[in-house]
């Protein structure tokens, strides 16, 4: 199989085994991806009301901020608590010889990929409620942003789904982390809020500089400058190290599952 087939092949398996996974996902679904959204907007709704209203929060708009910031942590968490376990479930595919293990993760954050996209169009329709537009710079910045979250993910969830094959207490450790990370992240709070003599903790957070980047597109249709060499430098780092981990351990993963 030449390097073009080989290609052709790698993305029809990718799509056959990602739109296996969104049917059997919604099967039955009388709201379908519909509840992909509803948990972001409820988290959404709740700190609105405890920060935004009971607390007043002095930050403009403060319902798309949260949203902005919310949808793409959506996909984020979801992916890395399921990380640990990608292929731990599915020992029929990864005990088939010729089966491209790597392709597993890779699913599983396409999967939640379409329903932050799907995402999108509602959160530009809660801007245009709140008087706000998405900007041109979506254009590239969006495509950008999704490509640099698809790869941070990735060597995540490949660093993750190997070393728990072999030490099950990743999975309870990584749900732990990422809790503390919520709170870590600017999320429920913005940026702005913090003093610039502390912004280098979030330069040290791996998960803060992709979110803030998220948020200075989806709400100041800006690309934060400070924080997007950050953001590029994690995503390699989480590449290199689930490459090589994936590279060393998935030869014992069928003998040990």
């Amino acid at each position: 199989m030449n390097l073009p087939e080989k290609w052709l092949w790698y993305r029809d398996l990718l799509w056959a085994l990602l739109n296996k996974e969104l049917t059997v996902r919604y099967k039955g679904s009388v709201l379908g991806f519909v509840w992909s959204v509803l948990n972001p907007l409820a988290q959404a709704m709740v700190f609105y009301v405890v920060f935004g209203v009971y607390m007043r929060f002095s930050v403009p708009h403060y319902l798309v901020a949260l949203l902005a910031a919310l949808f793409p942590w959506q996909w984020f968490v979801n992916c890395v608590n399921e990380g640990p376990h990608v292929f731990s479930t599915n020992p029929t595919l990864v005990k088939k010889v010729a089966f491209p293990r790597q392709a597993i993760p890779l699913v599983m954050i396409l999967q939640h990929m379409v329903h932050f996209c799907i995402a999108l169009p509602i959160y530009a329709a809660f801007m245009a409620a709140d008087g706000l537009t998405p900007g041109l710079i979506w254009i590239g910045g969006v495509p950008l942003l999704l490509l640099l979250t698809l790869a941070t993910l990735y060597g995540l969830c490949l660093f993750l789904g190997s070393l728990n094959i072999f030490l099950k207490d990743i999975g309870n450790l990584t749900t732990i982390v990422t809790q503390m990370a919520f709170f870590a992240t600017p999320i429920m709070y913005t940026l702005g809020q913090v003093p610039e003599n502390y912004y280098w903790c979030f330069k040290l957070n791996p998960v803060a500089p992709l979110s803030i980047c998220w948020r200075s597109l989806l709400l100041d249709n800006a690309v934060n400058g400070e924080f997007l060499p950050y953001a590029l430098l994690y995503a390699l780092i989480f590449c290199l190290f689930g490459g090589l981990a994936f590279k060393k351990l998935h030869r014992r993963f069928a003998e040990v599952m």
